[in-house]
């Protein structure tokens, strides 16, 4: 018996189950005793659900029986199993016993069976569907009878085992009665399922109807649609890192839904996801407001034991709150939310939900990406708000949250150019030409973000991180402006960030985004030959700015040389041309 948790429980499994089988192994003779030993079971087992009932008594017998026939399973290739059964007076030969052993078989097969049947209304969540009393009522009548049976049965079946130890006759006449209580058990199952299945059915239709009317139905709270998405007769179990965590401690928060597969996104956008949301510098008031809650989808209709164990180990890690069991959820659910949802296997969407439980965006992925708790409370008219505020292409926009040190540069003031090449030769030169501009005493910071294979040396894996972050950034950027983009309205960060996701690295060597407020964009052989040309300025560029430099540097100088005089105090800093604004040759004059 394994991955079995009990909750609610003053007792452990184990004991409970050692005390089940006390109770059940005290003889009984004839069918009376047998009666009132299966009323002293239910006594015994008062505190517990119909399911836990029968599947405590089921763990008793497979715990008594296996303790019995595991010996003589083993007993032909392992002597001291052999020795054991010899001591127990247990038949090593099984031949004889033959029938015997078939009919205990399919008797517990059919214990499993209606066990399960149990387990399954159990569990049906009545609390979000309101059926007719009457099919309930009559179900559940059955439930209970079903249950008797399964005890009884249990009872009989162990109340024989001084039979497995005699002759043959024997236990062919026990074996009889097993197969009696087999046939009994199996007709009661027949009829039961198809009760639990009708019930089952209208619950489904129910909630599927409901879940669809999520936004034009009013709630007081987000809970009601919880506890709907979640639809089991027992609240399904939260959690964060290993503390459990209830429904009622999300009310009065915005939700956003993380549907994934198991293997969530690939690992570090996944955590950068969850940074721009908790670890952001921008959060500080808004953290107790919202919760993301990481729902996995399986692949197929069938959870697979690799799903299962992916998402034990990434939950107890994961900062956001997570289903624990989602394999207990609804299939109903699952199903709404792959045709109702715009959810595709092996995306990632996150979709939003309001504190009333009204879903607002069916999909803040983006804008969680770009701006992250910026964009509280994640609804579509605050992504609107967001591009109204941000409608210039900046280095902010496409590196903030990104870079380690890009918001200290912004502080200082520090010029920055980032760059993009498939052609590492022509990155080694800007690298080199930058080198050199320093040395002159330009200030401004390099960053290298091409799409290419990096080394696996820490460095580099750093780099490989930002360059991944800052594409996915762009690609972000690019779907929320696809969505709100007006075809009669020039929208320059669309342009800019379309044009960096094209490049066409085959007509130019690279590009290069360079400033520190507003921003420009060059070609690769642009930009070298802007480079070179400030470095021919020499120390008569000394003390200009970077980004001022490289601007300055795309006019064409002036065609005649003319001479300005100023004040000796003036010369000390750089002197621009009037019309080129490029610097001028300093030659000092005495008069």
């Amino acid at each position: 018996m394994t991955n079995i948790e009990v909750f609610d429980s003053k007792e452990t499994l184990p004991y409970a189950i050692s005390r089940i089988s006390v109770q059940m192994l005290c003889p009984c003779m004839g069918e009376n005793e047998i009666h009132t030993r299966t009323m002293v079971l239910f006594d015994l087992l008062k505190e517990y659900r119909w399911d836990a009932k029968t599947v405590l008594v089921l763990g008793a017998l497979a715990a008594t029986y296996g303790g019995l026939l595991l010996p003589i399973h083993l007993g032909f290739n392992d002597p001291v199993a052999a020795s054991i059964a010899t001591l127990n007076q247990l038949p090593l030969e099984r031949t004889k016993f033959r029938p015997w052993l078939n009919s205990l078989s399919l008797l517990i097969q059919v214990l499993v069976d209606v066990t399960k049947c149990i387990t399954e209304f159990e569990r049906l969540p009545f609390k979000q569907a309101k059926l007719d009393s009457n099919i309930v009522g009559e179900t559940m009548s059955n439930i209970r009878l079903a249950t008797y049976w399964v005890v009884k049965s249990a009872i009989a079946c162990l109340q024989q085992i001084p039979y497995f130890k005699q002759q043959a006759t024997e236990s062919r006449r026990a074996a009889g009665e097993l197969s009696s209580l087999g046939y009994q058990l199996r007709s009661m199952h027949t009829h039961l399922s198809k009760q639990v299945k009708e019930c089952s059915t209208q619950i489904e239709e129910t909630i599927y109807q409901r879940l669809r009317n999520i936004n034009t139905e009013t709630h007081q709270d987000n809970q009601e649609v919880l506890q709907l998405l979640f639809s089991i007769q027992d609240d399904l179990l939260l959690q964060q890192y290993s503390r459990q965590i209830a429904i009622t401690e999300l009310k009065e928060k915005v939700i956003l839904l993380l549907l994934s597969k198991p293997e969530l996104l690939p690992t570090e956008p996944f955590h950068f996801l969850l940074q721009q949301l908790y670890d952001h510098p921008s959060n500080t008031n808004t953290k107790q407001n919202y919760e993301m809650l990481w729902i996995p989808i399986p692949t197929s209709q069938k959870w697979t034991d690799e799903e299962k164990e992916t998402i034990n180990f990434s939950s107890n890690s994961l900062p956001c709150i997570s289903v624990k069991r989602p394999w207990l959820m609804s299939s109903t659910v699952m199903n709404f939310l792959r045709t109702e949802w715009p959810y595709r296997d092996g995306e990632t969407m996150v979709v939003v939900m309001d504190t009333n439980g009204k879903v607002v965006n069916m999909n803040a992925m983006d804008m969680v990406l770009i701006w992250g708790v910026k964009a509280y409370p994640f609804t579509v008219s605050r992504e609107h708000e967001l591009w109204e505020e941000d409608d210039k292409w900046s280095l902010q926009l496409m590196l903030d949250g990104i870079h380690p040190e890009f918001n200290t540069w912004v502080k200082e003031g520090r010029d920055i150019i980032i760059l993009g090449s498939d052609d590492s030769n022509w990155v080694d030169e800007i690298k080199s030409l930058a080198r050199k501009l320093q040395n002159l005493g330009f200030e401004f910071e390099l960053i290298d973000l091409s799409k290419r294979t990096v080394a696996s040396a820490s460095a580099m894996e750093e780099s490989s991180i930002i360059q991944e972050l800052f594409w996915l950034r762009l690609e972000s950027i690019n779907r929320s402006k696809l969505k709100r983009i007006q075809s009669s309205k020039r929208d320059r960060v669309f342009e800019e960030v379309t044009e960096l996701l094209e490049f066409d690295y085959g007509k130019h060597k690279g590009w290069a985004v360079i400033g520190k407020g507003s921003t420009e964009n060059i070609y690769g052989e642009k930009l070298t030959e802007r480079m070179r040309r400030i470095l021919r300025w020499g120390e008569y560029a000394s003390g200009m700015g970077f980004t001022e430099a490289i601007r300055i540097a795309e006019e064409e100088p002036c065609e005649e040389s003319h001479t300005v005089v100023v004040p000796f105090e003036e010369g000390l800093r750089v002197v621009t041309c009037e019309k080129c604004k490029r610097p001028m040759k300093k030659f000092v004059a005495y008069q």
